[in-house]
């Protein structure tokens, strides 16, 4: 940490209100190293460089060790003191599990200690006073006769999106390899890389028009929430404490699924035919999010808050609305990434926040038919017409109207909390986890794990070997339960674990 202290400036960096719409959640992966070449233990994953490169690497992201806070006119920033360093929490241990036989489970979780494996949604402090939130968490465990690792990192997402995250984990594998090479001949030179962590550079897009934007997230944003005020008066620290204690976050298990890409290839042809004439072509992201909304919708009670207690749902009612909204309809939630619409940030590396949160509502009555090729492009037109509304104007735009006030979002936060019926579904197949090399080869598997937030998606590419689509799913028991037996759903799966 001294080196660390003695290579960073101190100096603060002011949120942006579309950062803050990730409110206090976290971005986890797991990373799972198989020592398929017998290297030395010392030398797989070898502990002191693994570790000396992540502190390295947090020098290019000194963003990542400032404490959270909000000043007095309610705007999140995160103060970099180098004096007073916000310490990263890193581990390395070892088990008395074999890789294989943890492999053998399907990758399960449970075989892990809880301690390691925790990935709570919305993380809290030790206290709420003199503590703070940790930007950045990397655990790394060591299996059985070195027979592999899993190397578990978890990022505060208000600083960062998936984008950003991927950069910093890229980086650290990168410094890593460098760190090897560097002690074996001396010679080698460490790439240099450039980050943008400053938020000025999206604050020059923003656009004082709404044209753009739909007509719900215009009522939202527009129309003062007194809840919204209440809730910004807290610390960063309490609005957490909130967040996790309220009932949003609750008992919920983690199911993992391998959709082949033939099978969604196939079921992408049958719901064209289906298709209206102005949507020529369904993309596979249009098709494989239709496909999840109809599994999820189809496997909830829609009269209850499944895996709520009766006093957390009472609770949550009276402290959130004044009544449940969506009651009769499903809202799927799809975070939808603005980088490419905004030319400011073309070629740059913005490690900040980008996402635009696009949507789409089906009726009760519309998940009540039966599964079918037609149903999926029923919701697929509605992903396809959610998503392809995106444009550069309407990302000025969406920027401009969160901004309009300092707690634009918890006005948007506390939107989302009302929904009865949600999923939110986040499609990461662009992402590279499956070529992080830290200097022991590629992953066997990168998944993200349970999240701690009902009916949370996210998608990433199935392994380089197998292809497809590897999605993780965190459920309540109750749904979870329904969706594996879900026979259109699992008719697409060709491999499924679940966590208990």
């Amino acid at each position: 940490m001294e080196e660390l202290a003695r290579n960073i400036q101190t100096q603060n960096y002011y949120l942006d209100e579309v950062d803050s719409t990730s409110f206090i959640t976290t971005i986890p992966i797991h990373l799972w190293y198989e020592n398929t070449s017998n290297v030395p233990a010392d030398k797989f994953l070898a502990p002191a460089i693994l570790k000396a490169s992540f502190f390295k690497a947090l020098e290019e992201f000194p963003i990542l060790v400032g404490h959270l806070k909000s000043d007095a006119e309610w705007k999140t920033y995160v103060e970099v003191d180098k004096n007073n360093l916000n310490a990263p929490e890193y581990s390395d241990s070892q088990s008395e599990v074999h890789f294989q036989t943890i492999k053998g489970a399907g990758f399960n979780t449970n075989m892990l200690p809880r301690t390691f494996i925790d990935a709570r949604v919305v993380p809290v402090p030790p206290t709420l006073v003199g503590t703070s939130i940790k930007n950045i968490r990397a655990h790394v465990f060591r299996f059985k006769e070195n027979s592999g690792a899993v190397i578990f990192i978890m990022a505060a997402h208000n600083v960062f999106n998936g984008y950003g995250f991927h950069c910093f984990v890229s980086r650290w594998a990168e410094i890593s390899r460098w760190m090897q090479s560097s002690s074996a001949d001396g010679s080698s030179v460490l790439p240099p890389r450039s980050f943008v962590h400053d938020r000025s550079i999206v604050r020059e897009i923003r656009s004082n028009e709404t044209d753009a934007l739909d007509s719900s997230l215009r009522t939202t944003m527009l129309c003062s929430d007194p809840m919204a005020r209440i809730v910004g008066w807290f610390s960063p620290n309490v609005r957490a404490m909130m967040i996790r204690y309220s009932g949003v976050t609750t008992d919920f298990i983690n199911c993992s699924f391998h959709i082949p890409a033939d099978a969604i290839e196939a079921l992408q042809r049958e719901a064209q035919e289906f298709a209206p004439s102005d949507i020529p072509r369904y993309t596979k992201n249009d098709v494989l999010v239709a496909l999840i909304s109809l599994a999820i919708a189809q496997s909830t009670a829609w009269d209850k808050h499944e895996g709520k207690s009766a006093l957390v749902s009472t609770l949550n009612r009276l402290l959130f609305n004044k009544f449940l909204t969506g009651s009769t309809e499903f809202t799927t939630l799809l975070p939808v990434d603005m980088r490419a619409h905004i030319k400011s940030l073309k070629g740059v590396a913005y490690t900040g926040n980008t996402t635009f949160q696009k949507g789409f509502t089906a009726s009760q009555d519309l998940f009540r038919m039966e599964p079918s090729a037609r149903l999926v492009a029923e919701l697929a037109t509605r992903v396809h017409r959610s998503v392809g509304s995106l444009s550069e104007r309407s990302a000025h735009q969406y920027f401009g109207i969160l901004n309009r006030q300092p707690y634009g979002h918890l006005q948007y936060v506390l939107h989302q909390v009302k929904l009865r019926n949600m999923m939110y579904i986040a499609n990461n197949t662009r992402s590279a986890f499956h070529t992080i090399d830290f200097g022991a080869g590629t992953p066997a598997l990168a998944r993200a794990p349970s999240h701690g937030f009902p009916n949370l998606v996210i998608i990433l590419p199935g392994h380089p070997d197998v292809g497809g689509y590897e999605a993780s799913f965190t459920l309540c028991r109750e749904v979870a339960e329904r969706i594996v037996r879900h026979k259109y759903w699992m008719s697409f799966v060709d491999k499924h674990d679940i966590d208990v």
